[in-house]
């Protein structure tokens, strides 16, 4: 764990990118540790229940992404307006991202999900907290604190997706329905890259943002991604066992 830092006045904007990197090992251990995630790339794991939990993570995808998207188009909108190359390219990066959300749904109907019932349940209490914490943060805090968010995503999803990927391969997982973690395995490691180095711009230009920004990535924490991976477990094994999931 590396050392906290209370007083973000007196880092460059290198170092605070380099303070959010560290960060992001310090998550990936915590996910390590996690029942969800042994549970999933145990040697043991039988095909059934990847599948089940996989589909299970897709559907909380699907449930939200819309809200991380609305979020960041909110946050993106508050931006100084005379900042428009950044608020270009930032808003670039959420458009790539905007049918995310509807990628994972089709591979979860591909592995058996109902697509009517996915589009009128009601979202779990986990993606409903999840989005709300995105919105608060594009909305209550400064405008460029969503970053603080959106970096440990776009970040963590490439190490993930890439394990996963192996996992997959040795578990006779349906290839037709992975485009969703076959896309997410490459495309986001670009991702990560360019939001790092506009975080870096961004915090030369306004030092007050890098506050905002890590302390957006506490909250961040907190509901993602082992708050969904925990309840996506419990009802991959109740779909298992018989239950209604």
């Amino acid at each position: 764990m590396h050392a906290i830092i209370s007083d973000f006045s007196k880092i460059t904007p290198q170092a605070f990118g380099h303070h959010l990197d560290r960060r992001v090992p310090d998550l990936l251990g915590t996910v390590e540790t996690s029942k969800a995630y042994r549970s999933v790339f145990a040697a043991e794991a039988e095909p059934s229940y990847i599948t089940a939990v996989v589909k299970q993570v897709l559907l909380e995808v699907f449930s939200y992404g819309p809200h991380v998207t609305e979020a960041t188009f909110i946050a993106i909108g508050r931006y100084p307006k005379q900042e428009v190359k950044f608020m270009e390219k930032l808003a670039l990066h959420d458009v790539a991202e905007a049918n995310h959300g509807e990628m994972a749904l089709v591979d979860a109907i591909q592995l058996g999900l109902d697509e009517h019932w996915a589009r009128e349940r009601l979202i779990t209490p986990e993606s409903f907290a999840m989005g709300a914490a995105v919105r608060l943060i594009a909305t209550q805090l400064g405008p460029f604190a969503y970053l603080g968010y959106m970096y440990p995503f776009a970040a963590l999803t490439p190490i993930l997706t890439q394990r996963l990927q192996k996992v997959l391969a040795a578990k006779q997982f349906p290839g037709h329905a992975a485009r969703f973690v076959d896309y997410h395995a490459v495309a986001d490691i670009g991702h990560a890259a360019s939001l790092r180095k506009l975080i870096e711009e961004i915090v030369e230009k306004y030092p007050e943002a890098n506050t905002e920004i890590d302390y957006a990535f506490n909250i961040f924490t907190c509901v993602y991604p082992l708050p969904i991976w925990a309840t996506c477990v419990t009802r991959a094994r109740e779909e298992l066992g018989g239950q209604a999931a």
